[in-house]
């Protein structure tokens, strides 16, 4: 790391850092800002090269639509998504009209033009609650009320009732009678509600239209893929230092300083694009009783981050937080117990 002697630019751009690392602060060493001290610095440049690709697949199946379901495809056997996005479309190709085998080509299908009758199911004859009996099929004839007790009468307490029954003779004791069904009048046929009376339907098949479209339909399938590699300065490919890794720098979009549309070597692919952004990275190197750690300030644009490695921790802090922890989890262990 290349040592520079802006020891109070150092200084700043720890300060900075802890003030927004809120949570690391909370562990620092008390004397962490008096005795950390700056030893080196480096300007790193950060390269982010982003390769879009859009690759289509077809299936193509013979069907025979409904002239209303053809609104539904697209004819445009040359489409293309305008970006980088996952997308389904369906396109029907070499369509044509043939007649409905279902109705010959007439649109209509024949239909009874009665129906049995739902109140009565076809009888003519419509059962119902024998109103004499109400549906019990006996009525009482007569009661005689007892007062005895062991065979000697005394007072009211020992009355009991008894009941005489006899078969309900307007129904023959089966609580129900049979009656002409008004809602037929007695044929047990009622007009069809499907075609009312007409004798007629729209064909299902065809709903209605007399003829269906042949072709072949194909389902076209955009998928998107991006691949992202990283080069810091003086390194190869996805290779990091300082405690830096690519995902420090995903957070941020960088500064685009190449962007062009590529020839796709794989025929799948109907879509490439390669971009470059840039990132600036100013590393620095602190020694702290005796060890070092590194802190690096990520810019692109108005935007910015912060990256810390190896940062000290006061091991009492570290403790106590941990010793809380313990003791919370096991207050929230027994509260379930006992719930």
């Amino acid at each position: 790391m290349t040592v520079q002697n802006t020891t109070t630019a150092h200084d700043e751009m720890l300060e900075e850092w802890q003030k927004k690392a809120w949570l690391q602060r909370l562990f620092l060493p008390n004397d962490f800002l008096a005795k950390a001290s700056a030893v080196g610095a480096e300007s790193l440049v950060c390269h982010k090269t982003t390769n879009e690709y859009l690759v289509m697949s077809d299936k193509v199946e013979e069907k025979t639509l409904k002239i209303g379901q053809t609104g539904g495809y697209s004819t445009d056997l040359d489409y293309r998504p305008q970006g980088f996005k996952n997308e389904t479309v369906r396109i029907i190709n070499n369509a044509s009209e043939v007649a409905c085998s279902d109705c010959s080509g007439r649109g209509q299908a024949a239909c009874p033009a009665t129906m049995n009758c739902g109140r009565c199911r076809g009888s003519g004859i419509d059962t119902s609650r024998c109103s004499v009996c109400n549906g019990r099929g006996e009525y009482v004839t007569g009661r005689r009320v007892s007062r005895r007790s062991g065979g000697i009468f005394r007072d009211r307490d020992d009355d009991y009732e008894s009941e005489y029954y006899s078969s309900c003779s307007h129904c023959s004791g089966r609580g129900r009678v049979n009656e002409r069904c008004s809602e037929c009048g007695a044929s047990g046929q009622v007009v069809c509600n499907k075609c009312n009376g007409s004798g007629f339907v729209d064909c299902r098949q065809c709903d209605g239209a007399g003829r269906l479209v042949q072709g072949h339909v194909i389902t076209r399938k955009f998928s998107s893929s991006t691949e992202l590699t990283y080069q810091l300065s003086g390194l190869g490919e996805n290779e990091f230092k300082n405690g830096l890794d690519g995902k420090h720098f995903k957070p941020l979009e960088g500064d685009l300083i190449y962007q062009e549309f590529q020839i796709p070597a794989d025929p799948d692919t109907v879509l490439e694009q390669k971009s470059v952004h840039s990132y600036d990275v100013l590393s620095r190197e602190y020694s702290y009783n005796g060890s070092s750690f590194c802190l690096n300030h990520i810019t692109s644009g108005s935007a910015s981050k912060y990256v810390a490695s190896g940062v000290p921790l006061s091991r009492t802090k570290t403790a106590i937080a941990g010793a809380a922890f313990f003791v919370a989890a096991a207050a929230i262990a027994a509260v379930v117990i006992l719930l």
